[in-house]
């Protein structure tokens, strides 16, 4: 059979067509033609930046570290978490960073939650530890009295 060359470009549109997603929509898919990202993965990963963005307070602390760096110091806290899976864990200032009334920077230990429908055991102490390093600048602890890191229960604090 003799193909015409006026032919392949309806044929062309028909695959392309042919390979969209449920919508119908050529412009869901036309970015994975080249390699990229669909609207669908797009979206997908957003959503899934959405929930590692929502952290809740850790159960508590266990203890506090600050230690120097080139650049100025880094506070390193190690908690615990309310169950299994929790994730992400990070220190988060209060304030903006500015001292409490008694001198103290106070910072929120926070981790995210695990995904909706795990059904996870509680799990021993040990398995639930999680640890969050935050580098800091000479400067955001000028004046300071010293750190303070805050969980569910209570917290821990440094004094210089």
């Amino acid at each position: 059979m003799k193909m015409r060359w006026a032919t392949v470009p309806a044929m062309a549109a028909t695959l392309m067509l042919a390979g969209c997603g449920e919508t119908g929509d050529v412009t869901d898919d036309i970015g994975t033609l080249w390699g990229e990202e669909s609207q669908a993965e797009i979206a997908e990963r957003e959503r899934v930046e959405r929930l590692k963005a929502i952290k809740v307070p850790v159960q508590a602390v266990r203890s506090v570290e600050i230690g120097r760096t080139r650049d100025g110091f880094i506070i390193t806290a190690y908690g615990t978490a309310p169950g299994l899976g929790y994730s992400l864990p990070a220190l988060r200032p209060r304030r903006g960073g500015q001292p409490s009334n008694d001198g103290f920077v106070e910072y929120d230990f926070v981790a995210t939650e695990p995904a909706e429908g795990l059904d996870l055991p509680p799990g021993t102490t040990g398995a639930r530890a999680l640890r969050a390093d935050l580098p800091v600048t000479v400067s955001s602890l000028r004046g300071a009295a010293g750190i303070r890191v805050l969980a569910i229960r209570g917290g821990v604090q440094l004094p210089f």
